[in-house]
């Protein structure tokens, strides 16, 4: 749903709804008491309808920021990418592996899990990571989970393509 169309009508509906409401209370306050009786329901209906646009503005304005919040946190995840893929194109052969070590940094991994994930972008499966750290298969398991969890990744392959992303020609 798109409220932005409907913006800058309703404003204008509201400030006349307004200017309204004020020409009335104006009215109300220099007539006699007589004419105010006949026109309190009209008064009334027209600060219940001021009231009510009040709160349908305030109900628009909050679905315009929070989609306003949506598309900043968007293009701030676009500008890490990028700024990630200008880094990594700089310097092929050494940039990839320092933004490697700078995003794991930034997931704050131990040592061990840095040697980890630097087995999974290579292409190790869990049972060589376990035969070259003489650790159990349990064990390279749990630390690999991990990895996965601090970065917010669900697998090998989204870890994988994560790094890798960055140096694929764009699509035509």
């Amino acid at each position: 749903m798109n409220l932005r169309q409907y913006r800058i009508p309703f404003l204008w509906f509201y400030f006349f709804s307004l200017l309204l409401w004020i020409v009335e209370e104006v009215y109300t306050l220099v007539s006699p008491p007589d004419i105010f009786d006949r026109y309190r329901v009209v008064v009334a209906t027209v600060e219940s309808f001021i009231a009510l646009s009040s709160f349908l503005t305030i109900f628009i304005l909050y679905k315009e920021l929070k989609i306003e919040e949506g598309e900043n946190g968007q293009a701030q995840t676009v500008i890490h990418d990028l700024k990630r893929t200008n880094r990594i194109l700089k310097n092929p052969s050494s940039g990839f592996w320092q933004e490697v070590s700078a995003q794991m940094e930034e997931w704050k991994l131990t040592d061990t899990e840095k040697e980890i994930a630097i087995l999974l972008l290579r292409g190790f499966s869990h049972q060589q990571i376990a035969g070259v750290r003489q650790k159990s298969l349990r064990t390279v398991e749990n630390q690999t989970a991990s990895i996965y969890d601090k970065s917010s990744m669900r697998g090998k392959l989204e870890f994988i393509s994560f790094f890798l992303t960055p140096l694929l020609p764009e699509e035509d």
